[in-house]
């Protein structure tokens, strides 16, 4: 009878936390994609800001405003500069993610080998009693003949 092999348990553990490691790269590209979409409508807004204030600077204004004008560009600055460190952040924990799907896949391939491995000595010691019990019907049978 084929012995079980030993580290099922472990194999299963290794394929489960593989699963998980799969999940956070989901989750991480999904953060990724979230603060890009943050960091393009920033963008988009601080062009369109500026493009009004070329627009009302060419009809005249007044220093207050033209102050306003530039304290607020000043604060998209930041808030662009902001979501671009962010952006960084969400692409290297991608990457660290992705890094640790790797880690748990060779794990999972180092208990596969292991239960590959076990398999055929299982099946080379099932081959070997078989080949041993048809021997011995083999020899009775061939006693029985002579008797």
């Amino acid at each position: 009878m084929a012995k079980p092999f030993q580290f099922a348990f472990l194999l299963e553990l290794a394929i489960d936390k593989r699963e998980e490691a799969a999940r956070l790269i989901s989750v991480a590209i999904n953060r990724m994609q979230q603060v890009r979409e943050r960091c393009e409508q920033i963008e988009q807004y601080r062009a369109e800001y500026r493009q009004r204030l070329t627009d009302t600077a060419s009809r005249g204004m007044r220093i207050h405003q033209w102050n306003d004008f530039q304290l607020f560009l000043a604060k998209l600055d930041v808030a662009v500069e902001q979501q671009a460190q962010e952006l960084v952040r969400a692409e290297a924990q991608v990457e660290a993610a992705k890094q640790t799907w790797r880690e748990r896949e060779q794990d999972v391939k180092a208990y596969e080998m292991l239960q590959a491995r076990h398999e055929e000595r299982e099946g080379q010691r099932e081959a070997r009693r078989e080949q041993s019990m048809a021997d011995e019907w083999a020899s009775n049978m061939h006693r029985r003949g002579h008797h």
